[in-house]
């Protein structure tokens, strides 16, 4: 009966986080209510509190449920330039072939105010960039190692400069939804990106 009582409560648990996900991205954070969120999961307010703190902690839920967007390829070998060529171009096409990630990724990025008790929650956020960024900074110097990029090229710069580069396309992708504007052209931004940072850029058409 434990074990059957367990599972009800974490079958509730991610029933509230699902449809707080779908709220956030209809209404916006500060928009949503618990009492909502509450309602539309089919249980009480108590019991949203029962799993969740406060909104931000169930915000922080949302965020961890569908994980990291950017995985880059992992292999040893290979050429490092295009593993994170790879690893950008598969997280914008997860964010296009999976509505949860498109979902709370249009949470994140439009529709949540970083302030109050969702200060915890920005520097998250940074930290999660700050991952991002050792782990691009790693290839870069594996690239520079190899002799794959030009001479006086500097791997943390270039790393965060990728970061913004894709910080920037993840929004305005998630801004673009009749695609009229970006997002037919972005497996081509990301690799023209990627080739300027080559000893001898490839042509990308």
């Amino acid at each position: 009966m434990a074990r059957k009582t367990k599972a009800e409560a974490a079958q509730t648990r991610h029933r509230i986080v699902e449809c707080a996900r779908l709220a956030f991205s209809l209404h916006g954070v500060t928009n949503t209510s618990l009492e909502e969120v509450a309602q539309n999961a089919g249980v009480t307010r108590g019991a949203v509190y029962w799993h969740f703190q406060d909104k931000a902690d169930l915000f922080m839920a949302v965020r961890q449920q569908t994980g990291t967007l950017l995985r880059y390829p992992d292999v040893t070998a290979g050429d490092p330039l295009r593993r994170i060529e790879l690893g950008l171009q598969s997280a914008l096409t997860r964010l296009a072939e999976e509505k949860a990630a498109q979902e709370t990724y249009e949470v994140m990025l439009w529709k949540c105010e970083y302030i109050g008790a969702f200060a915890s929650v920005r520097q998250d956020l940074m930290t999660a960039g700050a991952q991002f960024l050792a782990d691009t900074t790693a290839l870069y110097a594996a690239a520079q190692h190899a002799k794959l990029t030009p001479p006086g090229f500097d791997a943390r710069l270039a790393a965060q400069e990728t970061f913004c580069f894709y910080a920037g396309l993840l929004k305005l992708w998630l801004a673009d939804q009749d695609g009229r504007t970006l997002r037919k052209d972005v497996t081509r931004l990301i690799a023209r990106h990627i080739a300027g940072r080559r000893r001898t850029a490839r042509k990308v058409i």
